[in-house]
């Protein structure tokens, strides 16, 4: 019982994360920033830097991490990335995301950096 409630606390606070940092639920499980938003390459606050999310911007969510990340796909081809290592990452400064999070695969900074070494030639 405690698992669930924790679960639950967490997806309450990645949806005000959301809230505060610019961006609102606008789907089965998508989100739209509100404000542009810096977009990173793994989930993690690192120099690795992929780009900006313009403000007004949809993408669905395609996994998310318990410490307030959102990966999604940028729409861009990646020659040789797959899996996690195609995602894009969103910081919510670990506050909340959409409800829908519940249908959407939690995962790891590990997870992700896995696939970033075995898409690596």
């Amino acid at each position: 019982m405690k698992v669930h409630n924790f679960s639950i606390l967490i997806l309450m606070l990645l949806i005000a994360g959301l809230a505060l940092a610019g961006c609102t639920p606008s789907g089965p499980c998508q989100f739209t920033g509100n404000i542009p938003l810096t977009v990173y390459s793994l989930p993690d606050l690192s120099p690795d830097v992929f780009g900006t999310l313009p403000a007004g911007e949809t993408h669905s969510v395609l996994a998310w991490t318990a410490k307030g990340w959102i990966g999604f796909d940028p729409g861009i081809a990646q020659a040789g990335n797959i899996g996690l290592a195609h995602h894009r990452w969103v910081y919510l400064n670990g506050i909340v995301t959409p409800s829908c999070l519940a249908g959407v695969d939690q995962v790891t900074l590990a997870d992700v950096q896995a696939d970033v070494a075995a898409s690596s030639p």
